[in-house]
């Protein structure tokens, strides 16, 4: 078995760069949070990749593999292949956002309802797993990546009768952390959603 060299394994990440690019340029700018498997992420990026190499060899004249090897590291042509998936990735992404994504927004329902929640200051209401629960003010909310906990300022724990009365309440500390385990429903206690226009 013999190895590929250096010159073609950095043939094959250069032909690969530039199909990742327009992939996640187009996936954020379209608002397509769909995560793709590294197959499919491949297969988009290097479909995506012949399809601009096809352009730039129109532009250029680099009409095969080897011409296109050969003048790849020009400043030039590294600027214009670039420049090719920026356009491609930014274009297709815009087009569908205008056409198929309007009204979308970016994260989960959950994100976009803490930073709502968070910029308007509002209360919440945590139901736990458990049974119990509580009120207070919104501190800390994780959103993106980050483990959706949340942490409640001055927090109460809420009692009600069989009906749903509220029959007592007490303090519990300063500050509560919910573990994103422990949380079952959240009510916010302010209006967090910007009406339709």
């Amino acid at each position: 078995m013999v190895l590929p060299s250096l010159a073609d394994i950095v043939l094959v990440v250069v032909l690969l760069v530039p199909g990742f690019l327009t992939v996640i340029l187009f996936k954020k700018i379209a608002m397509r949070e769909k995560k793709l498997t590294d197959f499919e992420a491949t297969i988009w990026s290097l479909v995506t990749s012949l399809v601009i190499y096809a352009i730039f060899g129109h532009i250029t004249g680099l009409q095969n593999i080897d011409s296109i090897r050969e003048n790849i590291l020009v400043p030039g042509n590294i600027g214009l292949i670039f420049a090719l998936a920026v356009s491609f990735g930014g274009g297709l992404g815009i087009l569908s956002r205008a056409l198929f994504r309007r009204g979308y927004r970016s994260g989960d329902c959950w994100e976009a309802c803490l930073k709502s929640a968070a910029a308007k200051g509002s209360h919440l209401l945590v139901y736990t797993v458990d049974g119990k629960e509580y009120m207070g003010e919104l501190c800390l909310g994780g959103i993106s990546e980050a483990p959706k906990e949340i942490v409640l300022r001055n927090p109460k724990v809420i009692l009600r009768d069989s009906k749903g009365f509220v029959l007592d309440n007490y303090e519990v500390g300063n500050n509560i952390l919910f573990k994103e385990n422990d949380v079952l429903r959240v009510a916010f206690l302010k209006e967090i959603a910007q009406p339709r226009e």
